[in-house]
């Protein structure tokens, strides 16, 4: 009988147990309060029963309470109060994994080629302070598909994604047993990467194992991939501790019992959460300083603040930047450089120096650096406080760049424009552009289109291209270079308001139940005909200034504001 095997398992049937003390009061305080009262060694049954009573007195308990509770805490004398059943399958991937675990505390090195959404994997190396390089997987390491079963997956029907596509990148971390001093938590943190990366999808691993035996020190070569079947996570399956293995438990017990960290039942109630994969929140998550949560608590326009919101690759590490400002598709990195030493400064400008993406520093003027250090990023320097208005000025630059290239892209563009009213805001989220820039080409529309109706009224001019004979204005020639006759009719019968294409029939009609007799005479009564015609709040004041009304306000109540039709001249 393999008894490794039977304790290993005894292990993880262990870890879904829940064990008690019962007992009326704690065992600790049970025996400290009797040898008090024995006041030496109880020599006869009687001292004993006296000493007993004594102490149950004191602890206003029973004597036969105290002494069932005197060696509760036993092993032998606790109670099972529950036990998480588990398949006999499930218990052996738990096996697998703590084994997995186990051996990669004596990894020298660990390679991972994974695909896809690898971002998860990487929060918990950089979460862990573990030694990494990140580098693009090649495309035959790319391929990360060898180890999948095509034929059962076409057999069961199901889609197989083309992985060529997918992103795939190669993780290089250092192993344990490659430090000069081997870390016991640096080990613990290194096992407990193998539980997350179980699960991502499309991941193979390549370890360098360090092993003593008689011939001395080797290194083996342990490779795994997710086609194995009994690492392979299933829906009903219950989540994987992250540090199953004996070995692992043992040494990261001693290492928070040293630390003062946790005792009794705190322990166990930290030990079953840490048991279970993080998942990170970088919302929810505690500032990392005093200045990141200054800068959290900012408004900056239309810019939305995320913390750590990604990734970024720079080089051959990873760069997770404090913040990320979005607005409209575009996406401004920002990284708030604090007081640090000068190696990780010169890190962080070695990291900043191979990133793509646009990224704006705040530097605290204390550091030793200057612009110079960061040739291709926006950089600003501050004393205590965080300059928003410098934040917004550069916000400003990358807002008329965006404006400039959607204008360019929505040139060539058509738009759905039907219906009574045609909402801006929708259009330019469809087609990833900002509003403005949507709104500064319809109204350029809207002006040639009032330029042709100027020139000459439509069905003349398609006639006139029809039989031949184009008229030789310049300014109908330049229409036609400019966008077709046809692409602009449909502009004729809308009006631009705020950030809606309102029908001019729309406007006659509630221009018409305005001037109903009695129906309008305050603000309030206006709103309520706006609301009969299901118009955007942002509406009311310029529907009333494009027919020619005016509001006369006496006070702040709706109810008591005029409104009056502007008398014509």
């Amino acid at each position: 009988m393999n008894y490794r095997f039977i304790r290993g398992l005894s292990q993880l049937l262990g870890r879904r147990t829940a064990i008690e003390t019962d007992a009326a009061v704690d065992p600790s305080l049970a025996r400290e309060t009797v040898f008090e009262a024995c006041e030496g060694m109880a020599l006869s049954p009687a001292e004993r029963k006296e000493a007993l009573q004594k102490a149950a007195k004191k602890l206003s308990i029973s004597a036969k309470e105290l002494e069932k509770a005197l060696w509760a805490d036993l092993e032998e004398n606790q109670i099972v109060k529950s036990f998480v059943p588990i398949y006999p399958a499930e218990l052996l991937k738990q096996y697998n994994i703590s084994l997995t675990q186990t051996l990669l505390f004596r990894a020298v090195d660990l390679d991972i080629w994974i695909k896809g959404d690898f971002q998860k994997i990487l929060w918990k190396i950089l979460r862990s302070g573990l030694m990494y390089s990140l580098e693009d997987a090649d495309e035959e390491r790319g391929k990360i598909d060898r180890g999948i079963n095509r034929e059962k997956e076409e057999k069961e029907g199901k889609t197989r994604e083309n992985f060529e596509e997918l992103k795939a990148v190669h993780l290089h971390l250092d192993g344990p047993a490659s430090l000069f001093r081997i870390s016991e938590r640096y080990g613990n943190s290194f096992a407990k990467i193998f539980p997350a990366l179980l699960r991502s999808k499309g991941w193979r691993l390549k370890a360098g194992i360090l092993h003593k035996g008689y011939q001395g020190k080797r290194i083996l070569n342990f490779t795994l991939d997710d086609s194995e079947k009994f690492f392979k996570i299933t829906p009903e399956a219950a989540v994987y501790p992250e540090t199953l293995s004996p070995e692992l438990q043992i040494k990261e017990k001693i290492e928070k019992y040293e630390a003062g960290e946790e005792t009794g039942k705190k322990a166990g109630e930290e030990a079953e959460k840490e048991a279970r994969i993080e998942e990170i929140d970088a919302e929810e998550a505690a500032y990392d300083s005093t200045l990141e949560q200054m800068f959290g608590s900012l408004s900056l326009g239309s810019w939305k603040i995320k913390r750590e919101p990604t990734i970024l690759k720079a080089g051959k590490y990873a760069f997770v930047p404090d913040f990320s400002l979005q607005r409209d598709g575009m996406r401004v990195y920002l990284e708030i450089v604090g007081f640090w030493t000068p190696e990780y400064l010169e890190n962080k400008i070695e990291k900043l120096k191979q990133v793509k993406e646009p990224v704006i520093l705040l530097i605290d003027r204390k550091l030793k650096c200057s612009e110079k250090d960061f040739p291709s990023q926006e950089v600003i320097f501050f004393d205590k406080k965080i300059p928003a208005n410098k934040v917004m000025q550069i916000l400003r630059k990358y807002e008329e760049k965006k404006l400039s290239e959607d204008r360019s892209r929505l040139e060539e563009m058509e738009f759905p424009i039907s219906g009574e009213l045609v909402n801006l805001e929708e259009i330019a989220a469809g087609k990833r552009v900002l509003p403005d820039a949507l709104k500064e080409v319809v109204a350029d529309r809207l002006a040639k289109a009032g330029e042709l109706e100027e020139i000459g009224e439509l069905g003349k001019i398609r006639e006139s291209e029809r039989t031949g004979e184009f008229e030789k204005s310049r300014g109908l020639e330049e229409l036609r270079e400019s966008r077709k006759v046809e692409d602009l009719e449909k502009y004729q019968d809308y009006i631009l308001l705020e950030n809606y294409l309102i029908h001019r029939q729309l406007l006659e009609r509630i221009d018409q139940e305005l001037e109903r007799p009695g129906a309008v005479e305050t603000y309030a009564d206006a709103v309520k005909v706006f609301e009969s015609f299901r118009l955007d709040r942002s509406l009311y004041y310029p529907v009333l200034e494009q027919l020619e009304y005016k509001v006369i306000w006496a006070g702040l109540s709706e109810e008591n504001a005029k409104v009056k039709k502007a008398k014509k001249v």
